[in-house]
């Protein structure tokens, strides 16, 4: 019984970590929504610079670079699902469903795009933060992004790990 409840409670965590519910995916599809893709697809082409100038002398051919960023979608989706556990301690259901159907209309794009709103389109985003999700939103939005914040700078420090890694066990690291 002891062996049992040591191992439920080393692995439990990582186990519960792993998984991704209904709700971890109803975040993920709003942060999409939100522009969050595009975010995390700019820290990952951020990333190839720091690693171009520790192989500057190696001279490392255009390809090798290519090949390299051919994952941007894995590592992209990978920051999509870290990022929701920071939605996710902050905002419930309701509040994430109103806020995807904000951001999936032209005034929230707009918003969001941070484009000139027309004066039907700033009554709409005023309406939005009159809500019980859009004042959330606003108590909680420093929180959202430290903790975004945070998520940004391991996820991105991890991916220069990684991709340093691969260069090499690739052999580019040889003199």
């Amino acid at each position: 019984m002891r062996a049992f409840i040591l191992t439920l409670f080393c692995f439990g965590p990582f186990i519960v970590f792993g998984q991704s519910d209904d709700f971890h995916r109803e975040i993920m599809d709003m942060m999409t929504l939100k522009g969050d893709e595009v975010t995390a697809s700019v820290l990952y082409h951020d990333v190839f610079p720091k690693l171009q100038r520790n192989f500057a002398s190696k001279q490392l051919d255009p390809e090798v670079w290519q090949a390299l960023a051919g994952d941007e979608s894995d590592h992209v989706r990978d920051y999509i699902e870290q990022g929701a556990f920071a939605y996710r301690q902050f905002l419930d259901r309701d509040e994430v469903a109103t806020l995807s159907t904000f951001y999936v209309s032209a005034p929230g794009q707009k918003y969001v795009l941070d484009q000139e709103l027309n004066g039907q389109e700033q009554k709409a985003v005023a309406q939005f933060f009159k809500s019980q999700a859009g004042k959330k939103l606003l108590q909680k939005s420093d929180s959202i992004a430290l903790a975004l914040d945070q998520i940004k700078k391991d996820w991105s420090e991890d991916l220069f790990k990684k991709k340093m890694r691969q260069l090499i066990k690739g052999g580019y690291l040889k003199n």
